[in-house]
């Protein structure tokens, strides 16, 4: 193996096309391994071997702190994202409250459009307990026996879950959040 590898050495040292310079880290490998003469020492591999797992580590250690900072990008990006979707969701809800609240027919194709555009971006953005929440308010609301306290209650969780999404927490309670909910204040 020392003899094939002198022989690789030789023939690239021959080529003036192609020089190793002395102080790269190949040179010193290829010099330590094809220096048969002298017998094995680890040391000898050591320090190239310390230089290239030191090269390899930054290596990974500039690529790990790119990739965090794309994903850091991205989760701002999907942030805004949800904060636009609750917010048109919450604006189109109150519109449409306050149309019921005076007896106001809510009619028209734009009317349409705007609501279902706002729950698009819901369905787009907003996470699993948000969608499911919703869900089960739609359910309830549109049943046969809804009551409007347990409805107005089921928005309210519905008010919280959205906080929590975009927070990623919420200490409020259901009665806590009733002051600002549009069933109960208007």
């Amino acid at each position: 193996m020392p003899d094939t590898l002198l022989l690789i050495v030789g023939t690239i040292a021959s080529q003036s096309k192609l020089l190793i310079i002395n102080d790269t880290l190949v040179y010193k490998l290829i010099t330590v391994a094809s220096n048969t003469d002298q017998g094995f020492k680890l040391t000898d591999y050591l320090k190239p071997s310390i230089e290239l797992l030191i090269a390899i580590i930054g290596a990974i250690g500039l690529l790990w702190k790119y990739l965090a900072q794309k994903k850091k990008e991205f989760d701002e990006k999907v942030s805004e994202q949800k904060r636009g979707a609750y917010s048109e969701f919450l604006t189109n809800f109150t519109e449409t409250a306050i149309q019921i609240m005076y007896d106001q027919e809510i009619k028209g194709i734009e009317a349409d459009r705007q609501r279902m555009l706002a729950r698009d971006k819901l369905l787009l953005f907003a996470n699993d307990s948000v969608i499911k929440k919703y869900h089960e308010w739609v359910e309830y609301s549109d049943s046969k026996d809804s009551d409007i306290d347990k409805e107005v209650e089921i928005f309210g969780e519905l008010l919280i879950e959205i906080r929590k999404d975009i927070l990623g927490k919420s200490k409020v309670t259901k009665e806590e959040i009733s002051n600002l909910n549009p069933f109960n204040r208007g």
